[in-house]
């Protein structure tokens, strides 16, 4: 009995401390430990535990981790949402977008925003959403790249082989044009769903674009050349490197883009 009443006493001359610094707030913990005969390391432990009382808005202190959370489960899905509906009108949300949302969020509720590196720490442990870096593509390749455009180019590719007979992979090649822009806005990293692996945005039209041109054969035999084709009226000499094979097409367009007469040369 006689250990529990020392116990009881040393907590109630220990309440009295903090209570006494509660109403000195100018006062140290040592002068208090002094004037009450308590240890002053438990004086300072207890503030630090209401401090960290004070920081937690979502409930009680909790002694094994877990009272710096910021958000609420509400806000935790209003987040997701947030990203995934940006992500569904094809612009994404940046990070410091995302960050914005969140301070805005404490804000409502008169509380300072978030540090970067709990943001930081946040992304990183979030299991539904992670990052990825967009791919500037032009507004009218995202129009035309529907499932039902594929579906029909391959039909049609498949009846253009039975028509003309087209048997031997030799025979078949496969051409791709890759357009080099001037002006294209660069890539920036982006918050999304879990599932999304590719973000392609859409970039201005007014830019200047230098296409190359190359091809593979089915059969696996070496590509011919690359043509490349400038923005240009006139070739200029600069442009012809000592290096060049004497196979390589060089040549113009008013557009920087293929074609007829290019097609056919």
């Amino acid at each position: 009995m006689t250990d529990i009443s020392e116990k009881l006493e040393i907590k109630q001359r220990l309440d009295r401390a903090l209570k006494w610094l509660e109403e000195e707030p100018t006062e140290t913990a040592t002068t208090a430990a002094k004037m009450f005969d308590v240890n002053a390391v438990s004086i300072r432990s207890h503030q630090l535990r209401q401090r960290k009382q004070v920081r937690n808005t979502r409930g009680t202190f909790n002694r094994h981790g877990g009272n710096n959370i910021i958000l609420t489960e509400a806000q935790e899905l209003a987040v997701y949402r947030f990203c995934h509906e940006q992500w569904e009108m094809g612009i994404a949300a940046t990070p410091a977008i995302i960050f914005a949302a969140i301070s805005h969020l404490r804000q409502a509720e008169q509380q300072d925003p978030p540090s970067q590196v709990w943001f930081q720490k946040w992304l990183k442990k979030n299991p539904s959403r992670h990052t990825i870096k967009t791919k500037p593509i032009a507004r009218a390749h995202i129009m035309t790249h529907t499932e039902e455009d594929l579906k029909t180019f391959f039909v049609n590719y498949q009846n253009a082989l039975s028509k003309y007979n087209i048997d031997k992979a030799k025979y078949i090649y496969n051409m791709d044009e890759s357009g080099v822009r001037i002006g294209c806005p660069a890539r920036e990293v982006v918050i999304v769903p879990t599932e999304v692996k590719e973000l392609y945005i859409s970039s201005p039209e007014n830019r200047q674009s230098v296409t190359i041109i190359e091809a593979i054969c089915a059969d696996g035999r070496p590509p011919p050349p690359p043509v490349i084709i400038c923005p240009r009226e006139k070739i200029m000499e600069s442009w012809i490197h000592e290096n060049l094979t004497g196979t390589e097409v060089i040549t113009i367009s008013p557009t920087g883009y293929t074609n007829e007469n290019i097609a056919l040369a």
